[in-house]
Formats: C-alpha cells, structure tokens, sequence
C-alpha cells in the first residue's frame, strides 16, 4: 500500500512533464528506498506509540498490554518486532536491505536481531 502512493506519484511527473527521463531502474529503485524508508518510519512510530502506552500502564499500575504486543508483532512482523518492554528490532535481513538502499541512518536506532535470538 505504501509502494502505491510513490508510484502514482512518480507515474502522474512523467505524465505532466516531458523533461523527466522515462521510467527506468534508477526510479524503480528510488520508490523501493523512498517505500523502505516510510515503512520503517512507520513502524518506529508505532513502537514509540506501544512504549508510552507501557509506560503509562507501568506507572498506574496495571499489567503489561500483551494482546496489544502480540497485536502490533503480527502487523510488523517477520521483519521488525516488538518486546516485552517495547524495545524496537528488526531482523539482519531488513537491517542489509536498509544499507543497500542507502537508509542505514534511518534505522540506525533500532537494535538487530542475529538468527541466534
């Protein structure tokens, strides 16, 4: 769904603007790392949203939301996932793809998973 916004975008300049050079693998691969890059946003806003619901429950004293741990694991996951304390990390595999595409900085505070934990 993310990938559909940068397309059309992308395809609606080449329709209104004759100077731009036709669609090749340099722009095929710009939507790949502008999609990589609002994806990864995206889950890293919703790990910050889960830690201060955790925190907000830590402090009145209520359980941890672990249907809402599970919940959030389930939409971010294989490549991202959550703990117990909504600590953010993501895979080795999602942490090469952000340095191929260049948005190694864009992930650079998310811990990585290694294929042993």
């Amino acid at each position: 769904m993310i990938a559909w916004r940068f397309i059309i975008t992308d395809f609606y300049q080449l329709h209104y603007d004759t100077e731009l050079p036709p669609f090749d693998e340099a722009r095929a691969y710009s939507i790949y790392a502008r999609t990589l890059e609002r994806y990864t946003t995206l889950v890293m806003a919703a790990a910050h949203k889960i830690r201060a619901i955790i925190h907000a429950r830590e402090r009145s004293g209520a359980s941890r939301p672990q249907r809402l741990l599970n919940r959030s694991n389930c939409t971010i996951g294989p490549l991202f996932s959550l703990d117990a304390t909504g600590t953010l990390s993501m895979t080795e595999h999602m942490a090469k793809r952000l340095d191929i595409a260049q948005l190694g900085h864009v992930g650079k505070n998310i811990r990585i998973l290694t294929t042993d934990e």
